[in-house]
């Protein structure tokens, strides 16, 4: 299996308890991780799941998240 850098990011927030919260919440559909990233002058902390292997198991993936009440979720593809 080849690696990849496909990812489904649930949120980012300025507030890392928000961000842990989110993952919690979402603990139901996977393990979810929450990362800094440095964003300009701030720090976000990013709720994301994956890496995934394909595009297809990233399209699962996200469509439990979003019916699990977290529409704006969305597949993103590090570089």
């Amino acid at each position: 299996m080849v690696p990849t850098e496909i990812y489904i990011q649930a949120g980012a927030f300025s507030n890392v308890a928000n961000a842990v919260r989110v993952s919690a919440a979402l603990a139901q559909v996977g393990r979810a991780t929450v990362a800094p990233k440095q964003v300009r002058n701030q720090v976000l902390y990013r709720v994301r799941f994956g890496p995934f292997s394909s595009v297809e198991e990233a399209d699962r993936m996200l469509a439990s998240i979003i019916q699990t009440g977290y529409p704006d979720a969305r597949i993103v593809a590090d570089q």
